[in-house]
């Protein structure tokens, strides 16, 4: 009863911080300010900020998705423990390093900077990172898990939640190469998650 307790309030809280994340990564976005809302003057104005816009963009898809996983990783689980717990905690931290890198690369004497990207990749990778070994360590003897998971659902669950890990992995060296091609790299997830399928396949 009380590992089912401590799960709620552990679910809760990271569903809390993934929505405050993400509100506060909208005001990030850029807005027109003496702009006129006509198509031309917009797309004038997106390509003049895309060195701001696009990365926050990818921050918000990125992090709805790893929203998405946790609760499906949640909704998988029947109780939490110690470890697990601490385990979410730290990618909780991990979220929050996340979105600091995020905002630090909309400040104009950062914007488009390669290190920056890279650290964005890299601080990206830490929050999937965590997830997995959260995973990892819940499915272990299935100590946490659900009695109405199949070991098939749990492989395919751990495959979902590597394909965004190896991906930012996957983008960091791409942010030596330029913004657009860093952001471009991103693209490629749906193609890692594609290989992560065919490898697991016997």
């Amino acid at each position: 009863m009380r590992q089912k307790k401590q799960y709620d309030r552990l679910a809760t809280l990271v569903d809390s911080i993934y929505a405050l994340v993400l509100v506060i990564l909208v005001t990030y976005l850029p807005f027109p300010s003496d702009q006129e809302w006509s198509g031309g003057n917009l797309t004038d104005f997106l390509n003049s900020h895309k060195e701001h816009f696009f990365p926050v963009v990818i921050a918000l898809v990125l992090l709805t998705t790893y929203w998405i996983q946790n609760n499906n990783l949640f909704g998988n689980l029947i109780r939490t423990d110690p470890i697990h717990s601490s385990i979410s905690l730290l990618q909780i931290l991990f979220v929050f390093l996340y979105l600091y890198v995020v905002i630090l690369g909309t400040e104009p004497e950062f914007e488009g900077k390669p290190t920056v990207l890279a650290l964005q990749s890299l601080t990206a990778s830490f929050i999937g990172i965590a997830g997995v070994v959260s995973w990892f360590y819940a499915q272990s003897n299935r100590r946490l898990l659900s009695e109405e998971l199949t070991d098939e659902e749990v492989k395919e669950m751990k495959r979902n939640l590597l394909g965004e890990p190896i991906t930012a992995l996957v983008t960091l060296p791409f942010a030596f190469l330029g913004g657009f091609v860093w952001e471009i790299s991103w693209l490629s997830y749906p193609l890692i998650v594609k290989l992560l399928q065919r490898i697991e396949k016997p």
